[in-house]
């Protein structure tokens, strides 16, 4: 029983005649215990996840034609994308696997994200990539700082990912993003800030405390911008910039066979056809990125050369489809290239 109710049926037993002012303290007494009541009610109901993406996936039978009939496989199951609404008329196969691969659909990341919604979270992106079969939400919160200086912008999201075919373990990280030139650096992709994840039927996600993980990415991120701050006030040139996106991609200059005449010899040491076309769009970058020429020549922009490159120039439109820039090839070298400049700009 309430301390409100005890205290209502006590003046009720000590009174008969009940004054107006005692009326109006029962009335207010009254109202005070209907709103813990209904705000006790709140706080008992147990919501929906806020959906995010309009399609899920489902696991479906495997079917083999066999000698004009067909079978189902016993070992074997696919993962079919459909719109959520059930309006799907085509199927969309995602995978095909052994029955134990574990399916992962939207709803638990949904789950995940709502859990971090609660928590003060804003969801401000989603997506899928790899031919749908990868799938991703973004999130902001007011606690993570920003960071501003001249031709930059950088505002942290977190970021997390998972796969429907096992490819991509269900994960949290720090995706900071530029928004002058919207260049993007997964900043710990190999760990989890947020949650721990099992690979299991369910794909339960345990979030970690909240304050704790809040911490941690604050404190991940302070050093990340102190580092780039460092970065912007080291001097660097245009004319050094080759030796440093040829060691980023992994370019080296050796001698070619090349035939002329049908005869074969041997060329000058130079870069294969492909990584000199690597080497000008990187200049390109440097040259023509978005906010480059603000930034001033110096190691933050050399850096900024290789993040605009894997996010923004039109060679890599094919590898961003993939995934590539955020957890592939790409994000690698961003971050090959962040260890080199960083490690130029501490032997200065």
């Amino acid at each position: 029983m309430s301390t409100i109710k005890s205290e209502i049926e006590q003046i009720l037993s000590e009174n008969t005649n009940f004054s107006p002012a005692l009326l109006n303290k029962l009335q207010v007494l009254a109202d005070e215990d209907a709103r813990l009541i209904n705000e006790w009610v709140d706080h008992d109901i147990i919501e929906e996840p806020v959906p995010v993406f309009t399609h899920t996936v489902a696991s479906v039978p495997v079917y083999i034609e066999v000698s004009g009939s067909y079978q189902k496989v016993s070992d074997f199951h696919a993962v079919n994308r459909l719109l959520k609404d059930g309006t799907s008329t085509e199927p969309e196969i995602l995978h095909i696997a052994r029955n134990s691969t574990v399916t992962i659909g939207m709803e638990q990341i949904e789950g995940v994200a709502d859990q971090l919604v609660e928590l003060g979270y804003e969801i401000t992106g989603k997506g899928e990539m790899r031919d749908n079969r990868w799938l991703f939400v973004e999130l902001e919160h007011s606690d993570l700082p920003n960071f501003e200086i001249s031709g930059t912008m950088l505002v942290p999201k977190v970021w997390i990912g998972s796969s429907h075919d096992g490819t991509l373990a269900m994960k949290s990280t720090v995706k900071v993003i530029d928004t002058v030139c919207l260049n993007t650096f997964m900043m710990n992709a190999t760990s989890d800030l947020l949650f721990k994840a099992k690979h299991t039927k369910n794909a339960d996600a345990r979030i970690k405390d909240y304050e704790r993980g809040l911490l941690e990415t604050g404190e991940l991120l302070q050093q990340y911008y102190k580092s780039v701050l460092e970065m912007a006030n080291t001097p660097f040139s245009y004319q050094n910039t080759e030796k440093y996106f040829a060691e980023v991609i992994g370019a080296e200059k050796k001698p070619r066979t090349r035939r002329s005449n049908g005869e074969k010899y041997e060329t000058l040491p130079e870069y294969s056809g492909k990584h000199q076309n690597q080497l000008i769009q990187l200049g390109d970058s440097w040259t023509f990125g978005e906010g480059q020429v603000d930034r001033g020549e110096n190691v933050w922009r050399l850096f900024s050369s290789v993040t605009d490159w894997c996010d923004n120039h039109e060679a890599n439109k094919r590898n961003r489809s993939q995934g590539s820039h955020l957890l592939g090839n790409r994000a690698r070298q961003k971050q090959n290239a962040f260890n080199i400049a960083l490690d130029y700009t501490n032997q200065q």
